[in-house]
């Protein structure tokens, strides 16, 4: 447990043993029964990005190529009609 102090305009410090485990810039706050807080990390994005596995290597273009191809398809499809 670690204890911080609330500053007079209501802002509290993160410690930097939990700002290094939770590599997050969001926390929420929810307010318990019993009148005590739990503070939780807000997962980045980003950070989630690869957690469903699959043996394919990612391409780091992947997002702009898929674009690309979304883009010709479709411009395809208006000069076909």
């Amino acid at each position: 447990m670690v204890k911080t102090h609330i500053s007079s305009k209501g802002q509290t410090t993160i410690p930097a043993k939990f700002r290094a485990r939770w590599k997050s810039s969001e926390v929420v706050w929810e307010d318990m029964p019993d009148g005590s807080a739990q503070v939780r990390p807000v997962p980045d994005i980003m950070s989630l990005f690869g957690s469903a596995h699959t043996a394919k290597p990612r391409d780091s273009d992947e997002k702009s190529k898929g674009r690309s191809e979304w883009a010709a398809r479709s411009e395809k499809k208006r000069r076909s009609r």
